[in-house]
This record gives structure tokens, sequence and C-alpha cells, in this order.
């Protein structure tokens, strides 16, 4: 056998070593990313904000559409805090209809 074929055969057998080693690394990440995954599906929810305020983007910057008690599932939203949720209200911003943040607050609606 002539020196090139014998170093082409060793190179060949290095190439399928290090593919059965790249398969090898592939199964062992996906069944660390699956157990990862089970982990996390185990971790238990962060509780919702007490307040949130909704908004859509416009050309100048976000404008705040509603502010809904935190657990509100009708509008998604930042989470705020109480004293921000009232200087919204007082100064205009739809309470949400649906969880009534102005009454928990104890505002006059």
């Amino acid at each position: 056998m002539s020196d090139t074929k014998e170093r082409l055969e060793r190179w060949r057998a290095v190439q399928a070593w290090l593919t059965w080693q790249q398969h090898q690394v592939a199964r062992t990440i996906a069944a660390l990313e699956a157990a990862l995954a089970e982990e996390q599906s185990r971790l238990p929810l962060p509780p919702p904000p007490d307040w949130k305020a909704e908004a859509i983007r416009t050309p100048g910057s976000p404008q705040v559409l509603r502010v809904h008690l935190g657990a509100c599932r009708m509008g998604k939203g930042k989470p705020i805090g109480r004293e921000q949720a009232r200087r919204m209200l007082a100064e205009g911003v739809e309470p949400c209809p649906y969880c009534g943040p102005d009454t928990a607050l104890g505002m006059p609606g």
C-alpha cells in the first residue's frame, strides 16, 4: 500500500471517530437540555405584580392605555407600584373595566 493511501485511511478513521464523538456530544447536550427543562418546569411561577400598566408604542414614546391589577388577564403590561398606579389613574389613564384597579385603590370611579 502506498504511503499516501495509508495516510488517507488513517485520516478517514480519525474523521469517523470525530463524527462519532460529535454525535455523543449532541446526545449528551440534548439529554442535559431536557433535564434542565424538566427542572425548570417544576419551579413555581413568580407571583404577579400588584399593578401593571398596559401601553402601546407611539412614534414619540409608549402611551399608557389602562391600569390593571397585576393578576388581570385582560391586558399585558409593565409592572408598576401602587403609587404609580394611583398617579396614572389620577392623571386620567383609564382603569381596566374588568379588574377595577381604581376600586382596589379606593379611588372614585
